[in-house]
Formats: structure tokens, sequence, C-alpha cells
């Protein structure tokens, strides 16, 4: 008898969360992963889709801090392209905040035509 109490007040517990969540709206960083979970979605083309959106790891952009600390001549070597290449939009806004902010016992602070030339390179990668 107590199992069909119970029974009974998950089942309406179950009842009411699905029907709170049917009234939310849907979210929209979900509407991407649910598209990509479609059977006629490759699974190459899933992973390439998600890599894009990723963010660079927190070594990448370390490590392009770190270059970058010897000036704008760097933007020519190929590690340091590529690093840029995989930063997001928010990670090369940050960057070159920090290249701005430079403290001179470090580096000298970035120009702005620095700044302007490491974003014509991710844009240019990034197709913008």
């Amino acid at each position: 008898m107590a199992d069909c109490i119970y029974h009974d007040t998950f089942e309406a517990a179950c009842r009411d969360a699905d029907r709170r969540t049917a009234a939310r709206p849907p979210d929209r960083n979900l509407a991407l992963p649910r598209r990509l979970l479609d059977s006629t979605v490759s699974l190459e083309r899933a992973y390439a889709k998600l890599n894009q959106l990723n963010h660079a790891a927190a070594s990448t952009v370390e490590a392009l801090m770190y270059s970058l600390r010897r000036g704008g001549d760097e933007l020519t070597k190929p590690d340091t392209q590529r690093r840029l290449s995989e930063l997001s939009e928010d990670q090369l806004r940050a960057v070159c905040e920090r290249l701005q902010n430079f403290k001179p016992e470090i580096a000298p602070a970035w120009t702005p035509e620095e700044i302007e030339a490491l974003t014509n390179i991710w844009s240019a990668v990034h197709g913008h």
C-alpha cells in the first residue's frame, strides 16, 4: 500500500515537472546541438561545427600573449597566427585589451596600429 502512495506521488511530481519544462521558452544555446544530433548530419560535420564554436584553451591564449610580448612582428610567425586563429571573438577582445595594458616592465603596450593588424589577421581567418 505504501508503494502505491509513493508511486502516485512520484507520477504527479513527474507530470508537474514536465508541465513546467514545456511552459519554459526553448533554450537558444541548445538549438545548434539539437540540430547537429539530426541523423542527416555527419559526425565529421557536427565535430567541425562544434570545434568552430569553442574558445581556445587558456594555455593557447597565454602562449599567444607570451609571444606577443615581443611586439607586432610576432604576427608574421606561423605559431602566433595559428594561436590567434583559435581565439573566439570574446577572447580576441580580451587579448587586445591585455596588449594595450602591458606594464612597461613586461613589454611595451601595443599601439592602435598593431592592434588593428592583429584584428585584421583574426578577421581574415574567420571570414569577417
